[in-house]
């Protein structure tokens, strides 16, 4: 059976997003297609094998053809937008350094500010317990309600965290490193408790 139309080298000189670059990569991409549907998906001996290998090998081919052109269309726009990234730290450098000390006192500010809500929100919790083990009756003229002050303007607050004691925290908010498990096996490692470490076989594409 014929092999499909590789592509030409030649649309690696052309504009693949107008003609004739456009009409010669559609027809190999079509001819291309037509001829896969027409291969049985199916491999049990070294020729197959070394066939089926060949003909993903023009798909990727035509792949890296049609990425190839992005790259035409972009090139001259990271260049540009290179350029002026490099321009944009130099006029927002002198911005920022003016509004840091602003930035600094807001935060001082709004520091304070939740350092006396968190204050507040103690007396209130104090207050509470105090009430629901008691008679409210009893209790409630020695223990005004606890108004909370406002949040400065632009203050979300969000709950985060910070690890107090690493050998406390249970094991199903640990995570696995791999990155680094893989650096390992690279350098030679090939024993890591509790990991098991295999070969894999991995097909590369090419003609």
């Amino acid at each position: 059976m014929n092999n499909p139309t590789s592509p030409s080298s030649d649309l690696s000189l052309v504009s693949l997003t107008q003609d004739p670059g456009r009409e010669i990569l559609d027809k190999s991409i079509a001819e291309y297609l037509a001829f896969l549907r027409r291969q049985p998906a199916f491999c049990g001996t070294p020729e197959q094998q070394e066939n089926l290998i060949k003909h993903v090998a023009r798909g990727q081919d035509l792949i890296k053809l049609i990425a190839a052109e992005r790259l035409k269309i972009t090139r001259e726009i990271d260049h540009q937008k290179h350029d002026w990234m490099e321009l944009e730290k130099q006029l927002v450098a002198p911005i920022e350094s003016a509004m840091q000390p602003l930035k600094e006192a807001v935060e001082r500010y709004n520091q304070e500010v939740v350092r006396i809500r968190e204050h507040q929100q103690a007396e209130a919790d104090g207050q509470r317990a105090l009430t629901e083990s008691a008679d409210a009756s009893e209790t409630d003229w020695l223990n005004p309600d606890v108004t909370l002050s406002p949040l400065p303007k632009g203050v979300q607050m969000r709950w985060a965290f910070t690890i107090v004691d690493s050998n406390q925290v249970p094991n199903g908010y640990w995570s696995i490193d791999e990155s680094l498990i893989k650096k390992a096996i690279a350098d030679g490692t090939r024993d890591i408790p509790g990991i098991r470490i295999y070969q894999e076989a991995i097909t590369t594409f090419r003609k």
